[in-house]
């Protein structure tokens, strides 16, 4: 112990003496180590931390398959067989899509996220309110649902933190409900809910078998594996489409563990997130130990006259590694803070598209992790410089010549040259990456979704049910609110949908009129109900047909009309009566009415009675689901009516200087009803693109340090190198060697060291392609152009690193030089 304080006092003493190396090393490790840090508290929120939820392990996330591939949600009635048939599971539970409420009654009228679940929901995950209580049982049927638990970042908001808001009451779309629980900061689930009230589990409230509009999580008893209850949930699938062959032909039983389905598909990006930033450190660590390999050069007499006096190898390295991981202590600790500066950076990235981003802190697990790191990068970047400093020639560094402690040997060029090859090699690696990444985002951000998004200006809306119960209400609500949104100076049109591009939305199969009555499509359809010149003030073009017309609302809401009474039944005979005007896009025309004209042809959404839509026109695609996702088949109905709908205005100004103005016209009409979700179109296809932008930003960032790391790398090998070389150099210049030679040959030194490192790094980039395939879009991994661009920004760094160096040389005095000889 006494051995080590004594090294532990040297080596503070050797970095206090090197100044101006401590603080560069330091300097470096503190870029690694914060990144990694940062990265890792990111990785270890989402996908290392486990849920906080009771027994997490045993929650998996309940679907239904149907014909199409993927996942989908729950019917009702399913859910129910479900639940009272398996034997693989504790229990079963429903909820809902977050949906937006109007919150009134605590000051203007505002719109939050509120998810409506099961009674047992809560008592299933095990998660315990911080306040009140959960739901009780049988408040998940009419008449005693007028309850609400708010998410801990609601309680704050609303009530500062209060414990008194229990039992204070909120209107929620214009319907009373009282304050019963407050849940924990941690409790996220669904993603971005603010607020929980019960779903109605009825038998009304679930709707029909074959209408699938739920969400379930289950928690399967102890020792059964997902193989086993996905096997029993299959065997109830079967059975009940063997029951119900109409409504659940070919839905089956699906799976997933509730916290890989939470995670998603963020596992790549955080996966190369991670690998990015370790790359970084690994630089950084080069980096430092070309520099400790330079400053032992300086101090192997040092060495000699230890060893000389009688000590030992093992007890220099313990020396000299002491050293490393005092440096790398302070670097562990600038790190830190770099690393906590950006946690909190990351935190104004509103998420990034990562699930559970609102957890990401610097925990226990962090700073351990942290701790780790520097010791490991102590060792890492000190053990070759240790082990050569470890055994200098003893006799020729005291035989005293005065060149002799700072001639290079071969073996000691060759690593510090092979330190350098890599740190380009592993630039060249991220930076290629970040390039790709570059170019995929942009080409997909200017990817044309099939509209004009200058001069357009959305926002939502939310009609309680409570004043606008049926669709005739809604729609004159709408008509109502178009007519005064219209005479805004500047507006050009104002539309309704039901949905905005690129945001997704609702779909359904298809039965094509003429067809067998089983001839139901295995494609789903995408569903958005449109006012007239909706199309035109998109921008999307109309290709045959026409556009829908006001008359098409009259008619389709004369035709649906004896159906919206209470109690009113649609028989099969007066369903196939029905005919209403649709237009479809492009790819629907081509996937169901290949080499023929789609106009005047019947389909209805599942069913072989109707109501039937008849193509009336046929318009441009348009990407419904994301800027990733190519246009799907489409079918846009004329709005006669819905609770949520979008309002758009083109207008020739400024689109965010309309909203205070189609605020005041709304508060005319309802003042109660809160405008939420204001944004541009372009804004629209950004929040879509944060993801990508986000993952973009940050290997790019990374891209950019190892860039900058790696010219600091060959400019400190050249930077030594002319120093060892000033005898020569000083020789040949007076021997008649031009300065244009010498100059030449130290550029030719540092191009060499950088063209081998851009060669072993694109065959690792092309290597490592396959990695970066799942997070591209429009570009492939072995991108010519991008790797071309990265050898150009590569060379330049190189030559800006050379030059200084090459010029001193070039520069030499060989009176100067030849002094000491």
């Amino acid at each position: 112990m006494r051995n080590v304080l004594r090294d532990f006092r040297l080596a503070l003493r050797n970095l206090w003496n090197a100044p101006g190396f401590a603080l560069t090393a330091a300097a470096t490790l503190a870029i690694g180590i914060g990144a990694c840090t940062a990265i890792f508290s990111v990785v270890n929120a989402i996908l290392l931390h486990p849920l906080p939820f009771r027994d997490a392990g045993r929650l998996v996330r309940l679907y239904e398959t149907e014909a199409a591939p993927g996942r989908y949600p729950f019917a009702g009635p399913d859910f129910v067989d479900w639940k009272a048939q398996n034997r693989t599971f504790e229990e079963m539970a429903l909820y809902g899509w977050r949906q937006p409420m109007n919150l009134s009654g605590k000051g203007q009228p505002d719109s939050v996220l509120c998810a409506p679940t099961a009674a047992n929901f809560f008592s299933l995950l095990g998660v315990k309110p911080i306040l009140g209580r959960t739901w009780a049982p049988g408040e998940d049927q009419p008449g005693k649902d007028t309850v609400a638990i708010l998410s801990h970042g609601l309680w704050r908001s609303l009530y500062g933190g209060d414990p008194r808001a229990i039992g204070q009451t909120i209107e929620l779309n214009s319907r009373k409900h009282t304050i019963v629980g407050v849940m924990p900061a941690d409790f996220l689930f669904p993603a971005q809910a603010q607020l929980w009230i019960p779903m109605d589990m009825s038998p009304t409230g679930l709707g029909q078998r074959g209408a699938h509009w739920a969400n379930a999580v289950g928690r399967m008893k102890p020792g059964v594996t997902p193989a086993a209850a996905l096997a029993d949930l299959t065997v109830i699938a079967t059975r009940l489409e063997q029951t119900y062959p109409d409504s659940n032909h070919k839905v089956g039983a699906g799976l997933l563990p509730l916290h890989e389905d939470m995670v998603g598909n963020s596992r790549d990006s955080l996966l190369v997130m991670l690998a990015a930033v370790g790359l970084v450190l690994l630089i950084a660590c080069v980096n430092v130990a070309n520099l400790l390999l330079a400053r032992s050069l300086a101090r192997h007499k040092e060495m000699a006259v230890r060893i000389a006096l009688g000590a030992g190898r093992p007890r220099l390295l313990c020396q000299l590694l002491t050293e490393s991981l005092v440096l790398a202590a302070v670097g562990g600790t600038l790190g830190l803070l770099l690393g906590w500066g950006l946690v909190e950076l990351f935190a104004q990235a509103k998420g990034a598209g990562l699930p559970q981003f609102a957890l990401i802190r610097l925990d226990g697990a962090v700073l351990a992790f942290s701790c780790a790191l520097v010791v490991a990068t102590g060792i890492l970047f000190g053990i070759y410089p240790a082990l050569r400093a470890s055994r200098p020639d003893v006799h020729e560094e005291l035989k005293g010549g005065a060149g002799s402690s700072i001639s290079p040997s071969r073996q000691r060029r060759f690593a510090s040259d092979a330190l350098v090859v890599s740190e380009f090699a592993l630039s060249v690696l991220l930076l290629a990456s970040a390039g790709l990444l570059l170019k995929d985002f942009i080409r997909l951000r200017n990817a044309d979704i099939g509209v004009r998004p200058e001069g357009l200006w959305t926002a939502a809306l939310r009609l309680p049910e409570a004043r606008y119960a049926d669709d005739p209400k809604q729609l004159a609500f709408a008509e109502s609110l178009l007519e005064r949104v219209r005479e805004i100076p500047g507006v050009d049109s104002a539309i309704v949908t039901s949905r905005l591009p690129v945001e997704g939305g609702s779909n359904y199969y298809i039965h094509i009129r003429g067809q067998a009555p089983r001839s139901v499509s295995g494609l789903l359809v995408e569903r958005r109900a449109v006012t007239p010149g909706y199309f035109q003030s998109l921008g999307i073009r109309l290709l045959k047909g026409r556009d829908f017309t006001p008359e098409d609302t009259q008619s389709t809401m004369d035709a649906l009309r004896p159906f919206w009474k209470p109690g009113a039944h649609l028989t099969a005979e007066q369903a196939n009566a029905i005919i209403l005007p649709t237009v479809i896009n492009q790819a629907m025309s081509k996937a169901f009415w290949p080499n023929q004209d789609p106009v005047g042809q019947m389909f209805s959404p599942g069913s072989s009675n109707g109501p039937w839509r008849q193509v009336v026109g046929v318009v441009s695609d348009t990407r419904q689901r994301g800027l990733a996702s190519p246009p799907a088949p489409e079918a846009c109905d004329v709005f006669t009516g819905d609770s949520g709908f979008y309002l758009i205005l083109r207008t020739r100004l400024r689109p965010s200087a309309l909203t205070a103005d189609v605020r005041r016209r709304l508060a005319q009409l309802d003042p109660s009803l809160p405008l939420f979700s204001v944004r541009t179109m372009d804004q629209v296809i950004d929040d879509d693109a944060q993801g990508k932008r986000f993952l973009t930003a940050l290997i790019g960032g990374f891209a950019a340090l190892a860039a900058l790391l790696a010219a600091v790398g060959i400019y400190g090998v050249l930077s030594c190198l002319v120093t060892q070389r000033t005898r020569e150099i000083g020789v040949r210049i007076a021997l008649g060697a031009s300065r244009g030679r010498v100059l030449g040959e130290v550029l030719g030194d540092g191009a060499r060291l950088a063209l081998a490192g851009f060669v072993v790094g694109t065959a690792g980039a092309l290597a490592c392609g396959r990695i970066l395939a799942s997070l591209l879009n429009e570009v492939t991994p072995s991108d010519p152009s991008v790797l071309a661009a990265t050898g150009g920004l590569l060379a330049g760094v190189a030559l800006a690193a050379c030059y200084l160096p090459a010029r001193r040389a070039a520069r030499l005095d060989p009176m100067a030089a030849l002094r000491h000889e």
